[in-house]
């Protein structure tokens, strides 16, 4: 199906333009020599590191997952992922790694963010800030960016939750993790990080993470106001800017208006809802709209998935009431850091919650992580609610490795089956 505008059957959102006005303004500021009279300096980070802290201290956070995620959406990762591999890079590594370490070996022609903000690819990194909550990749991917460009890492260490608590030890053992790592920043910055400014930073984050979960459950209504490519690009804030007022205002500005689509009974697509299907894993960046715009003229919508889902309720969580001990739990309660069991009743519960008639099940050589189990996971999700479920094997960023035409086999027959 043609992704033209005039063809497209979902509904654009205004407000969209405000978070990509904020994230144009997010690249082009790291690039800003002036910055650098300031004394900022630029962290490359993951994106399950605490990143309120580096806020807080002044230090502009940079994602090279979410260049990954830029490069993809425009259809230029497949080439930097060669630019990689010519370098030694395995093709089963990570996608997001292979488009970082390609953008770095070939800047030239202008990577995918000089779209963006007219500068090229990410702005050099002062320090690298690595978490192992969401992926065990970054470890080496880090160490050799580290080597690459002769500056100090930071591995923020979260070992996988084996059950629904924190046990003592293991709180204890990340808080001792997050005091290191602010004496880390401490001395990259070479001054005390002001506690009136941590505490600020992480009362932006919290309200930022509350709003991004009222707009993630306004999409229980049906028919529902944001289907997955909506969601998608409107995460970006929440994971690279949680403690900015930036963040804030743009979100209750998204939330404002999908709430008059709510009130209005406005879905985000233009013909009639007639099937929910929840998305598990990481879009197909490169085919996002179109793979989307395809299930939406069959009058599919996707009212929830499990990416989006990922920076919701952290806030909800805390309860110690000191700063540390509470980024401590909210960072080790990620979605990708429990266990499988955990990932059967969340899926299985947000299938119910925003009646879905079905579950896609992305599964992607990139990340071994997200997708290690998605055949148990589609068993015991189908006999705990009764709901079926496909894989469709791709990759987020690297089209070698998606057939559309072997996938649309496959959601076809889940269509006829819920039909």
């Amino acid at each position: 199906m043609s992704s033209k505008d005039s063809e497209r059957v979902y509904r654009r959102l205004e407000s969209t333009q405000s978070i990509k006005n904020s994230q144009a303004m997010y690249y082009f500021q790291s690039k800003n020599p002036y910055i650098y009279d300031e004394g900022k300096k630029i962290a490359w980070v993951t994106s399950g590191a605490p990143v309120e802290f580096l806020i807080a201290m002044d230090i502009i956070p940079l994602y090279p997952e979410q260049y990954g995620a830029i490069a993809g959406a425009a259809k230029d990762s497949t080439r930097l992922c060669q630019v990689a591999e010519n370098h030694g890079y395995n093709t089963d590594l990570c996608a997001y790694a292979r488009t970082s370490f390609g953008s770095i070996f070939a800047p030239d022609p202008p990577t995918p963010m000089h779209e963006i903000d007219g500068t090229g690819g990410l702005a050099r990194p002062d320090m690298l800030i690595a978490g192992n909550n969401i992926c065990g990749t970054v470890l080496k991917w880090y160490q050799d960016l580290s080597r690459f460009f002769k500056i100090p890492l930071f591995l923020f260490d979260t070992p996988p939750l084996t059950g629904n608590r924190l046990p003592k030890y293991y709180l204890d053992y990340v808080t001792v993790q997050l005091q290191k790592y602010v004496e880390f920043l401490e001395i990259q910055m070479e001054r005390k990080v002001d506690e009136d400014e941590m505490i600020e930073t992480m009362q932006n984050s919290l309200q930022a993470i509350d709003l991004w979960t009222q707009i993630l459950e306004l999409c229980k209504n049906k028919p529902s106001p944001l289907n997955c490519a909506d969601r998608f690009l409107l995460m970006a804030p929440v994971v690279a800017q949680r403690g900015t007022t930036e963040t804030v205002s743009v979100y209750e500005e998204v939330l404002s208006e999908v709430k008059q689509r709510v009130d209005a009974g406005l879905g985000a697509i233009t013909v009639p809802e007639k099937y929910r299907l929840l998305f598990d894993n990481i879009p197909i960046w490169f085919n996002l709209y179109e793979f989307f715009n395809s299930f939406a003229a069959k009058g599919v919508v996707f009212p929830v998935d499990t990416y989006t889902q990922a920076w919701s309720q952290q806030g909800r969580i805390i309860e110690s009431g000191d700063l540390i001990r509470d980024a401590a739990i909210m960072y080790s309660n990620i979605y990708l850091n429990k266990t499988l069991q955990h990932k059967i009743d969340l899926i299985s519960n947000l299938a119910t919650d925003y009646e879905c008639d079905g579950i896609l099940y992305h599964s992607m050589r990139s990340c071994k992580r997200y997708s290690l189990g998605q055949p148990i996971t589609r068993r015991e999700v189908t006999e705990k609610t009764g709901k079926p479920g496909i894989i469709v094997e791709g990759d987020m960023c690297d089209n070698r490795n998606f057939s559309e035409e072997q996938a649309w086999t496959r959601i076809e027959a889940l269509l006829e089956l819920i039909g």
